[in-house]
């Protein structure tokens, strides 16, 4: 069960060169197909932390053609975790689990935002079998998963609200999103190969949902059982214990998709996504290539939107996609 504490620095022996915590936050501006993402990646032990800032406007095929990318290693490793501020301008406050106040301010003056995170629920545990029911009792092995999931994890649906400004554009931000936090010792290795899908609709229902992924002879890609997932409807969380997922993709970047989960409560959800934008872009971590579309989403004549991202690690992408697995 996640508590106060884990918005902190965790507990760790000082020798471990590996402990990791981790931040990140979406949100975006449907009406203008707008999408940006923070990361935090701190090594406290070797007092180093790295942390990225992507916006991309509608549909970008390509790297070069994301809008902003700010991503920056090797800077000082915050004393907190709850609250800090680092010096490529991003500064984090957790005053609790579900409050989160982000700011940023691009050291050349191109970007810059004001976001807070109100939580709708108290952060899922996605490595505790008593919430998720498709952790199991021990800790995932799966390389295409990686130990990122393996220690300490959670995920938080909410409502962000505040100001975005983007090249002298300014943007109102109102949209229902997340946020997750990751701890635990980890050795990046670039064998990856994860989904991370989310859809909301206001308050009445968000959907999380994240599973290994195949690469298949001649490029395609095919989603693999659920590792974690959950249904929020107000503050309530259900946990998914069934889910299926197929989708067209480009370039590796998904352009629509069907989702069909089943909650623990037998319940059935079908989703169906359009790309409205797409944003390929490497992270600060050179081993993994990120590849997050944002889906317009239609759920029992709702609309609503979110994000649909693939994470794959370098030597996971060349082996299926250069050729190299036929040559075996």
């Amino acid at each position: 069960m996640i508590t106060s504490d884990d918005i902190e620095f965790h507990p760790n022996a000082p020798t471990n060169r590996l402990w990791t915590e981790t931040t990140y936050l979406a949100f975006n501006v449907p009406e203008a197909a707008l999408q940006g993402t923070l990361y935090v990646l701190a090594r406290p032990n070797m007092g180093v932390a790295l942390s990225s800032v992507v916006i991309a406007r509608g549909i970008r095929r390509h790297p070069h053609e994301v809008d902003f990318c700010d991503p920056q290693i090797h800077l000082p490793c915050p004393a907190a975790y709850s609250r800090f501020k680092l010096e490529n301008g991003l500064a984090l406050e957790a005053s609790s689990l579900t409050d989160w106040h982000f700011t940023y301010e691009h050291q050349l003056g191109a970007c810059r935002f004001d976001l807070t995170l109100n939580g709708a629920h108290r952060p899922y545990d996605a490595a505790d079998p008593a919430e998720n029911p498709l952790s199991g009792a021990t800790p995932h092995t799966d390389p295409r998963v990686g130990d990122a999931w393996s220690n300490g994890h959670f995920d938080l649906k909410g409502r962000i609200t505040g100001s975005l400004e983007l090249y002298g554009k300014s943007y109102q931000i109102d949209c229902h999103e997340g946020m997750d936090r990751s701890w635990g010792p980890r050795n990046e290795t670039p064998n990856r190969a994860s989904a991370y899908i989310s859809a909301n609709f206001g308050d009445e229902m968000a959907m999380w949902l994240t599973m290994p992924l195949n690469i298949s002879s001649g490029g395609k890609v095919s989603y693999d059982t659920p590792r974690s997932g959950f249904i929020v409807e107000g503050s309530v969380v259900t946990p998914i214990v069934e889910a299926a997922v197929r989708a067209t993709t480009v370039d590796m970047l998904a352009m629509n998709d069907h989702i069909v989960v089943v909650d623990a409560k037998g319940r059935r959800f079908e989703l169906y996504g359009s790309a409205i934008g797409t944003r390929p872009m490497g992270s600060v971590n050179p081993s993994i290539s990120a590849f997050l579309s944002l889906m317009r989403y239609q759920w029992r004549g709702k609309v609503g939107h979110g994000g649909h991202g693939k994470l794959f690690g370098q030597t996971y992408l060349g082996r299926h996609m250069s050729g190299a697995e036929a040559e075996q």
